[in-house]
């Protein structure tokens, strides 16, 4: 692994690049993390997936978004189309470390969102795999306000209770009222345009969202395929992300397509 600073002067990203072990493949991937308390949650199941990447040839790059981890900038300053640039930034640092043609992104939950922004924003992408994706902001939006709600019921002194929308904080993070209105008015099921490039939806359970996101895709005609793929053990949030058999999908999914 080999961490650097990339971006601008007055906006320093921090990445880390994960080399190519053995040959080399044309395609690089981006990964792109998800936010406030997901972050912590896939942390290591994003280091172990590029571990695995990285052995099979491809050149992998991950960082922390603008306001977030070890790159520059305060955690309120956040907002979607800065992290929709940050990808950006960093499919061109990994291209110009390493020289390959091509990049593939794989985000997680709101990664994955920010992802197919970036793609259709104008980001070349060799292919799309959106890994429990954020299908609607409003929806994800209301399950962190429920974790919030059982987290209260657990502590001695209660905060009083407040409506979202003027809520400054979530589990532990930062989430201005900005970041908020960007997160409502995303909805992938209702995006009217979509990158022209393969995309892989995988998922540990069907959910509503994701049938609705794939009825969508496939009124397109865009190549499009969703991949189910059962947890293991016993199940649940945290046996979902740290499934080997979810990071082995995606790393024959990529290795397919390259």
């Amino acid at each position: 692994m080999t961490p650097c600073f990339f971006g601008s002067a007055e906006r320093q990203l921090f990445g880390i690049h994960h080399p190519a072990q053995g040959a080399e493949r044309a395609t690089g991937v981006v990964l792109c993390y998800p936010a406030a308390q997901e972050y912590m949650l896939t942390h290591w199941a994003f280091r172990k997936l590029a571990g695995m990447l990285a052995r099979e040839g491809f050149h992998v790059f991950r960082f922390d978004y603008y306001g977030t981890g070890d790159s520059a900038g305060e955690v309120h300053e956040g907002r979607v189309a800065t992290w929709v640039q940050d990808i950006r930034q960093a499919a061109n640092e990994l291209q110009d470390v390493t020289g390959v043609q091509r990049v593939a992104l794989v985000g997680f939950r709101l990664g994955a969102a920010l992802a197919v922004r970036a793609a259709l924003e104008g980001l070349s992408t060799a292919s799309l795999v959106l890994w429990e994706p954020l299908v609607e902001g409003e929806a994800w939006l209301q399950e962190l306000e429920l974790l919030q709600q059982r987290r209260d019921t657990r502590t001695l002194f209660p905060r009083p209770e407040s409506p979202l929308e003027v809520r400054e904080e979530l589990l532990g993070f930062a989430f201005p009222r900005a970041l908020r209105d960007d997160i409502l008015a995303l909805n992938l099921a209702a995006q009217p345009s979509w990158p022209s490039t393969r995309t892989h939806l995988v998922a540990a359970a069907a959910k509503p969202e994701y049938q609705r996101l794939q009825a969508h895709l496939e009124t397109t005609g865009l190549p499009f395929q969703h991949h189910l793929v059962p947890e293991e053990g016993a199940g649940g949030q945290e046996s979902a992300l740290l499934s080997n058999r979810i990071l082995q999908t995606i790393t024959t999914l990529l290795k397919e397509a390259a």
